[in-house]
């Protein structure tokens, strides 16, 4: 493996430190997060991997959130939720200018017969992720809500094998058991920004979202995964038609694991597909 920029080591520290205090009780009436993830955004200015642009963008996203809590009309609630839906999505698709995200690897092919690969620190999408994971999710802060989590064993483990057997069978990965250098950087990464980020805005964000508007109809639950799971599929439309396939049926698993085990539930239902596939499959796809 390369050399990381110098850079990498504070501001993974820092970054990490503020997705980890999503689990962390308050300071008093202050939540750990928000002191923590402000530390690492301080971290990535001085580092020269967010501008002026970037932090107003996380500071809007913030307020948003914010109030979106604390409006009490319908109005007020929907226009805030809309505008969190971009925003979010902007940061996540890299659309906001303002972030020098750092490039950590370029262009690796990690296997044979396997399509290269980059990877980057994605400081905005990180940032979108721990801003809904704390609006939108409860994240477990105390012995009996990691229980719950427990109560989605079965999803966990069957939703890796069910998604990659699909993908087998229809030619987008084979089997590559394999271990790099590289491997804990990729598996970290996705554990902390891709899986956290992605679970924070369709599941508890889309999904649970859909499921209050719903509550009143037969099926809303269901139709409320459904509906995460084929967006969540279309997100993955780069991929061409079997990819979005695989990511919806994806969904659906990481959608019945947040119903039942909540938002740890279905970040680690994402993350066992994904670091089953790095170790196990092709990766990311086939040529």
């Amino acid at each position: 493996m390369n050399a990381l920029p110098t850079t990498f080591w504070p501001l993974a520290a820092t970054w990490l430190l503020a997705v980890l205090s999503l689990w962390c009780p308050p300071f008093g009436r202050v939540p750990a997060w928000a002191p923590c993830l402000a530390l690492a955004v301080v971290v990535a200015v001085a580092l020269g991997a967010i501008g002026p642009v970037g932090v107003l963008a996380l500071v809007v996203l913030a307020a948003l959130c914010l109030l979106w809590q604390r409006a009490s009309g319908r109005a007020a609630k929907g226009l805030a939720l809309a505008a969190i839906v971009v925003l979010s999505l902007a940061l996540a698709l890299h659309l906001v200018p303002g972030f020098a995200n750092p490039l950590l690897l370029d262009k690796v092919t990690i296997g044979a017969g396997a399509k290269p690969v980059s990877l980057y620190f994605n400081l905005d999408k990180t940032a979108a992720g721990i801003l809904l994971c704390a609006t939108f999710a409860a994240p477990a802060r105390s012995l009996a809500g990691w229980r719950g989590v427990g109560r989605a064993y079965p999803i966990i483990v069957l939703t890796p094998v069910l998604v990659l057997a699909a993908g087998w069978a229809i030619g987008v990965v084979g089997p590559d058991p394999k271990w790099i250098d590289a491997a804990p950087l990729f598996l970290a990464l996705n554990l902390f920004t891709t899986c956290l980020a992605e679970e924070a805005f369709f599941r508890a964000l889309i999904q649970a979202r859909l499921s209050d508007a719903l509550a009143a109809r037969r099926h809303g639950s269901a139709i409320a995964i459904g509906a995460a799971s084929v967006l969540f599929g279309i997100a993955h439309g780069y991929g061409g038609a079997p990819l979005v396939v695989l990511a919806t049926l994806a969904g659906i698993g990481y959608g019945l694991a947040y119903r039942r085990g909540g938002i740890e539930a279905a970040i680690l239902t994402h993350f066992a597909l994904n670091a089953a596939h790095f170790l196990l499959f092709t990766y990311p796809a086939l040529r």
